[in-house]
């Protein structure tokens, strides 16, 4: 998958957001570049973009992996629905359910959370909590001295949402990262 092409959300306060410059709030792009006006190419850096390394002229610390290190986070495996809640609403989703990929979800200190096919270790999507955009800025600096971003246990179960229905949903908290959870629907 190119890099354009990833998939990485974020949150724009209210709603989940596509985690791309264009997307972002005003607020959130200061975060991004506080002292400078490279916050667009630092969010690439973030993305994957090796260009922007120091090794290839660009002015980011250079990475032996667009992936940031896993420590503290455990991996996850989402396969088919398998609970056994009563009521035709849980069997009908587990039905509708029943054929998905199955997934590997994990945290990284790269400031996200990544969700690989289980089958070939492709990356589906990451998400990047937005209580760690003025964090993440470190993350880009030559001088950078290692620090947890999202390094919390990611566990996923059903649950009936009420109106929206059963969903499969993961909650992680940022562990060394910071305070702050965060729940997704990995349906």
């Amino acid at each position: 998958t190119g890099l354009a092409s990833r998939v990485i959300y974020s949150q724009s306060g209210s709603t989940g957001i596509e985690w791309k410059w264009g997307n972002l709030s005003a607020a959130q792009k200061l975060l991004l570049q506080p002292s400078d006006a490279f916050g667009s190419d630092r969010l690439d850096y973030l993305r994957g973009d090796r260009t922007k390394e120091v090794a290839s002229g660009g002015t980011y610390r250079n990475r032996e992996s667009r992936l940031g290190d896993i420590i503290n986070s455990n991996i996850w495996y989402v396969g088919k629905p398998n609970g056994n809640y009563a009521g035709g609403a849980y069997a009908s989703f587990k039905t509708a359910n029943n054929g998905r990929a199955p997934m590997i979800y994990v945290g990284a200190n790269d400031g996200m959370l990544h969700g690989f096919q289980a089958s070939d270790g492709a990356e589906k999507m990451a998400y990047v909590p937005k209580g760690l955009l003025g964090k993440l800025v470190q993350y880009t600096k030559p001088s950078y001295v290692h620090q947890y971003y999202v390094d919390g246990q990611p566990f996923v179960g059903d649950a009936d949402t009420g109106a929206g229905g059963w969903k499969s949903v993961l909650v992680s908290g940022l562990g060394g990262g910071g305070k702050g959870y965060f729940i997704l629907n990995v349906t």
